[in-house]
């Protein structure tokens, strides 16, 4: 259906019409100026089970195409603010070669102190154990421009989202959950 919106809005007699009407819908989006089931069908996402090599399945959701662009744009405009914001107790949001900053600097502590070690901790399905109230509670309260951040988040975060798992084997068979906590 997305598919198919986005080539309707181009094929227009003016793309230039179809644009500002992609634009103003993704405005709204981004504002969290859309109803509740609106949200409910723009935060619905693909659940794709993968293998883990160990054994067992990690289940990835792959959102829905409208929400991904907002979501991306957002964090493109607000970049500098995340970056004010997290820097330096976090290296995942808006740090490029954070993974690579924290290997390096730990291999440079372990040089200087070689009596030191070093635990690993991976916590299983963490993202689905954040704190949704207190991360609303930290977008209200922001400072400079994050808090305008808080009407779209809201709208995808504060509510359950569907899941549409499609088995392999019956491509036709489809199946819906909704998400536990919140989340995708």
């Amino acid at each position: 259906m997305v598919f198919e919106l986005l080539r309707d809005c181009f094929t227009l007699e003016d793309p230039a019409s179809g644009f500002n009407l992609l634009f103003e819908l993704c405005t709204h989006i981004g504002q969290g100026r859309v109803s509740p089931s609106m949200a409910y069908l723009l935060g619905a996402s693909r659940l794709l089970a993968l293998e883990k090599p160990s054994g067992g399945v990690r289940p990835i959701a792959v959102g829905e195409v409208l929400y991904r662009l907002v979501a991306r744009s957002l964090g493109f405009q607000f970049w500098d603010a995340l970056a004010d914001h997290f820097s330096p107790l976090q290296f995942g949001v808006v740090m490029r070669g954070g993974c690579e900053t924290i290997i390096h600097g730990l291999h440079a502590t372990l040089d200087l102190h070689p009596d030191w070690v070093v635990l690993q901790v991976d916590i299983r399905n963490a993202f689905n154990t954040v704190s949704w109230e207190a991360l609303f509670h930290e977008l209200r309260v922001a400072t400079g421009s994050l808090d305008q951040l808080f009407p779209f988040v809201r709208s995808f975060y504060a509510r359950r989202s569907p899941l549409y798992f499609s088995h392999c084997s019956r491509e036709d068979e489809v199946t819906l959950f909704s998400s536990k906590s919140n989340t995708r």
